[in-house]
């Protein structure tokens, strides 16, 4: 059977708008405005690497296991229930974010302030699709596109002087005031349209194996960063992780209502897509956590300054994602998504080689190569995901397209700080880092070896964008239009 859709007015589609676009808005300020924090956040709690690590992959975690089932799950509660609940949700989540006695706490509040996420984010494009006429549709998707981006650049301007001035519990307590009054307007304007006529299945056990996975691989790779010390542990938790990954697998190609209709890796240009994707996603990841610790830690540079130093790259994305899609549409999105990977690999190559007495301006340089490579690649390559699948599944090549960007972007921090520790030890990293540099035990390590460690990251990442190319450039043939 199929589903009732009511149809709305021009004021209606407005008020939608308006909501969808103010919660696009929301979730890219919140994308950047905890970030800049990071390192004064582990100095007044006494965080290690590895919670740092964690303040920032618990909002993906929570948000990429909900999306796993947000789809279905607005199917059988309605869509404008459930994504006034994630107003909700992400409010209380930054309550308890912003009293947070100790980083254990503060971690737990954002897996819960990512699965409010997940549903703001996935549904404000389900709910503009319900409302909005096919024939502006594009136009008002990459107006929501532009939000998220203009919330982001707002959330590194305000990041510095909120801490530097009220303290970093308001990064969080922020949210609360205008989350709420967003909320409000949300629940005053949107309407349900979308009238289910049966009851869907809900893929419980593909959930769990889902969630267990992620969780399990998480974990692991935290571990890993410890050297030997859990080394016997974590193999066993990443073994489990694998295990639970190929149970899901099997689980989802047996059931006829999955999850995840895992069918669509048969289509070359969508699989293709979708790795490339994922690579690019293990680079893009931890660039920022990265560069907000070489600039306050080992620069010794204010958040506020931090802040303002990290707006070039979206400035940049800003104007090249907007060029890209034009290019793309022109030429074909092969040759455009991979000048977008190559130039994203050389900027993190030259972010590779910056040392403490480096200039800023190169910094700047490499950021804005970054943020043109970034607006190259991501709307050409979505594109032609979302294109090479029918019409039936793009919803789920959506979900799929998401969640494999957000795995991506976990495993990336993980990659790093793996790599981090291979050139100065653990405990002398978060010495550093929670210290802001300023300790005099270091066991003979100082700055320098932490910037250089951190070069050894983004040398990494730039290997990940770099081999995104191949599995782009394949997939230069000629396919069935959907």
């Amino acid at each position: 059977m199929g589903a009732i859709k009511v149809e709305r007015d021009s004021f209606s589609i407005l008020g939608v708008i308006s909501v969808t676009t103010l919660a696009s808005f929301l979730t890219g300020l919140n994308a950047r405005l905890a970030v800049v924090g990071l390192p004064v956040i582990a100095h007044e709690l006494g965080a290690d690497i590895d919670t740092i690590l964690w303040i920032v992959q618990g909002f993906m975690l929570g948000s990429t296991i909900i999306q796993l089932i947000v789809g279905r799950l607005s199917d059988l509660f309605g869509r404008v229930k459930l994504f006034n609940l994630g107003f909700l949700v992400f409010i209380t989540a930054a309550v308890i974010a912003g009293f947070s006695p100790n980083p254990f706490i503060l971690v737990l509040a954002r897996i819960i302030q990512g699965m409010g996420g997940a549903f703001l984010m996935t549904l404000s494009v389900t709910i503009l699709t319900d409302n909005v006429p096919k024939n502006s549709l594009g136009t008002w998707l990459g107006i929501n596109q532009v939000a998220w981006r203009v919330g982001a650049v707002v959330g590194l301007s305000l990041s510095g002087v909120i801490i530097d001035y009220l303290g970093w519990r308001w990064i969080y307590l922020f949210y609360v005031p205008l989350g709420f009054g967003f909320y409000l307007w949300s629940a005053r304007t949107l309407k349900e349209v979308y009238k289910p006529t049966e009851k869907p299945n809900l893929d419980k056990v593909g959930f769990t194996l889902f969630t267990g996975f992620l969780s399990l691989i998480l974990i692991a790779l935290s571990l890993f960063t410890f050297g030997t010390a859990y080394l016997t542990l974590a193999s066993i938790l990443l073994f489990s992780s694998i295990m639970f990954l190929v149970s899901f697998v099997f689980w989802e190609n047996r059931i006829p209502w999955p999850a995840l209709d895992l069918s669509l890796f048969k289509i070359w240009p969508f699989s293709g897509g979708i790795i490339s994707q994922f690579l690019y996603s293990i680079g893009f990841g931890a660039s920022t956590t990265l560069l907000v610790l070489y600039l306050e830690v080992v620069k010794g540079l204010s958040a506020t300054l931090t802040g303002f130093l990290l707006i070039p790259f979206e400035l940049s994305y800003l104007i090249f994602g907007v060029l890209g899609g034009r290019l793309s549409d022109k030429y074909g999105y092969v040759p455009v998504a991979s000048s977008g990977l190559l130039a994203s690999a050389i900027a993190f190559y030259g972010l590779s080689t910056v040392t403490p007495e480096s200039n800023l301006n190169f910094v700047i340089l490499c950021e804005i190569l970054f943020g043109f490579g970034a607006g190259l690649f991501i709307a050409p390559n979505t594109s032609s995901i979302m294109s090479s699948v029918p019409l039936s599944k793009r919803g789920v090549a959506s979900a799929l397209r998401a969640i494999s960007f957000n795995i991506g972007f976990v495993l990336s921090l993980n990659v790093a700080i793996i790599s981090m520790v291979q050139f100065i030890p653990y405990d002398v990293a978060s010495k550093l880092i929670t210290a802001e540099g300023f300790i005099t035990n270091s066991g003979g390590y100082s700055l320098a070896d932490l910037s250089n460690a951190l070069t050894k990251s983004f040398a990494i990442q730039a290997i990940a964008m770099a081999s995104a190319i191949p599995f782009t450039l394949t997939r230069n043939v000629r396919k069935k239009s959907f």
